[in-house]
């Protein structure tokens, strides 16, 4: 090594970045159990053999909230072997240390207290499956963090107005900010970006590197059920973005010149194409104002297999009519054979046997008489598959051909957008705003605007109310008709339509694309306040008090959302879903994404 190369390596921040380890997945399983364990220790062994300053994780150590013993025991040991040793730690820490670390009785970066050993910090926010829970709000980070192995930071709470102050550390010359951001549901923290209520404070001189660590939804799952891209300020640097499970460790380039980088899991939490890309860790080297992120292969992660197996059809030659299923079977055998050959060959380490694989195969069938059982044959491949039980998804041809055009009015092009339509869309809004997203169907909505029908099916569809729809079309009928009455000259009655459309390019117009948002709100809200209002008034008649929830309103305009009496009955605590912390239902559906370029247009 020179003596430039030796003076540059002591200015050089060397970090290990993951996301998504994801401690204790299946671990009652009889062949899986071990794998969150395994890959957790390879990435600590990285880290170790790389001599990394610190480790840098982005949420979601944990699978669940509550982790078992057995997994928080398996946690503090990997991290007391790897983390803990003579070697000193070659950063110091600048910012205020009992800001950081508040939530901690002994509110100081770990490698700092004196009756601990500490070589690799590690470095935590938390993600949506190990978020804070419990009558006092604990996570199970607050409790590896009372141990003096991680240092947790990131959390927030108060989640009116965020401010976020970054850890400041310095290395010789460079100078490193990070700031942590541990999950929030991504409507509430959509809604404060738009409202302008986070804040991140920027320490005094332009010579940091700024990092963002942030554990939300990247890809769109919702009209506001993501957070975009645009949201991130532009003095920020690199983005380490957890939650996504899919690979995308080489940073890309984005508005503004920030770059964001997405570990992905270690370790595959459901059968989505997405876990099937290679995972890696990135090792993050900073020097002043300039990085580098260095893949690193993960080679302890079970390897995984996904792919399509379309059956022969009724028309074809080599359809066998008298036992169509008994055929169906044998090909798909063979299918699943072929995939498990080709990862064996993909195995290079002969000292040690190959792992099982995770296979799954999506089989295309024509008709019933194709039809098998999976898990019979998965008991065929018990001994050279980890997942026998869930290896095969069958999905019917036929019936989702009929139950596509069944549903639309599409054209042939629209069909073949529309033909898989579980793979983009997770909620009923998606598949309006997707099916509306052209200036010919916008304009076939005479009345009403794109936004407020989206709006006024997402309340239905969250709270059960039945009224919202068509009170908000009953409000906007008669809204058209007193602007049309009122024209000077009134228009004749077989001119009635061109005026009506006359008013709705009007709309589009002021609007620049989906109508006229705050009006919407605000009909949309005296919809709600004439129910409530019926409400109260029954409840007076009938000497019933009402009690209002607590919980927050979806929020409908760029203004803050008007508290109001949910409805009654089954879904007027949050409606389903409306938690959102665990994440478990919104895993996996990743790869085409509703395209919102702007931040604008995000909150339309």
């Amino acid at each position: 090594m020179t003596e430039d190369n030796h003076s540059q390596s002591e200015d050089t921040f060397k970090i290990l970045v993951a996301t998504d380890i994801h401690l204790g997945y299946a671990e009652k399983n009889a062949i899986r159990g071990q794998d969150s364990f395994v890959t957790f220790e390879e990435i600590l062994q990285l880290a170790s053999k790389n001599k990394v300053d610190f480790l840098l994780l982005g949420g979601d150590l944990f699978h669940e909230s509550r982790p078992s013993p057995y997994c928080i025991n398996k946690c503090l040991e990997l991290l007391r072997k790897y983390c803990l040793g003579d070697n000193p730690v070659q950063i110091e820490f600048l910012s205020d240390q009992s800001y950081h670390f508040q939530t901690q009785r002994h509110s100081i970066v770990n490698y700092e207290d004196p009756n601990l050993n500490v070589s690799i910090p590690v470095f935590s926010i938390h993600g949506n499956h190990d978020d804070p829970t419990g009558n006092k709000q604990i996570s199970v980070l607050d409790v590896i963090a009372a141990s003096g192995l991680i240092n947790y930071f990131g959390r927030l709470n108060d989640y009116k107005m965020i401010n976020i102050k970054p850890i400041l550390l310095k290395k010789g010359k460079s100078k490193l900010a990070i700031y942590g951001l541990s999950h929030i549901k991504d409507e509430r923290l959509g809604r404060l970006f738009r409202d302008k209520k986070v804040l991140m404070k920027r320490p005094q001189g332009e010579d940091w590197f700024n990092i963002l660590v942030l554990h939300q939804n990247r890809a769109a799952r919702g009209a506001k059920n993501y957070i975009p891209e645009t949201c991130i300020p532009s003095f920020i640097d690199l983005v380490i973005w957890g939650h996504e499970h899919d690979c995308r460790i080489a940073p890309e380039q984005i508005e503004k010149g920030i770059y964001i980088c997405q570990p992905g899991s270690s370790v595959a939490t459901s059968l989505a194409a997405g876990e099937s890309i290679k995972k890696h860790v990135g090792l993050l080297q900073v020097y002043l104002n300039s990085f580098k992120m260095i893949a690193l292969p993960l080679k302890t992660v079970r390897p995984f297999v996904i792919d399509e197996f379309f059956l022969e059809s009724p028309a074809s030659e080599n359809y066998q009519l008298a036992k169509p299923s008994d055929q169906a079977i044998e090909m798909v055998k063979q299918k699943i054979d072929e995939m498990i050959d080709a990862i064996k060959s993909q195995h290079k380490d002969e000292s040690k046997p190959a792992p099982l694989p995770l296979i799954r195969l999506k089989v295309m069938y024509h008709n019933d008489g194709q039809m098998f059982n999976p898990i019979r044959i998965g008991m065929h491949f018990l001994s050279r598959v980890a997942n026998p039980d869930d290896m095969i998804k069958l999905i019917s041809m036929a019936a989702k051909e009929k139950r596509v055009k069944s549903n639309y009015d599409l054209d042939d092009e629209d069909l073949r957008q529309f033909e898989d339509v579980n793979a983009w869309a997770t909620c009923v809004e998606d598949i309006i705003v997707k099916y509306l997203d052209t200036d010919e169907r916008k304009k076939g909505m005479s009345i009403l605007s794109v936004k407020g029908l989206v709006d006024s099916v997402s309340r239905f569809v969250k709270y059960e109310d039945a009224e919202v729809l068509p009170g908000l079309v009953d409000k906007q009928l008669k809204k058209t008709i007193d602007l049309i009455t009122k024209m000077d000259p009134p228009p004749e009655v077989d001119k009635i339509q061109e005026a009506i459309e006359g008013l709705r390019d009007q709309r589009l117009r002021e609007s620049g694309e989906i109508g006229n948002e705050n009006q919407d709100y605000n009909n949309i809200n005296d919809v709600i306040n004439k129910k409530s209002a019926s409400n109260n008034s029954k409840a007076e008649e009938d000497d019933i008090m009402q009690i209002s929830s607590d919980e927050e309103q979806p929020s409908t305009s760029k203004g803050s959302a008007k508290k109001t009496t949910p409805a009654r009955g089954r879904g007027s605590r949050g409606g389903r879903g409306s938690r959102g912390g665990a994440g478990r239902a919104t895993r996996g559906k990743r790869g085409k994404s509703t395209d919102y370029s702007t931040i604008d247009s995000f909150f339309d």
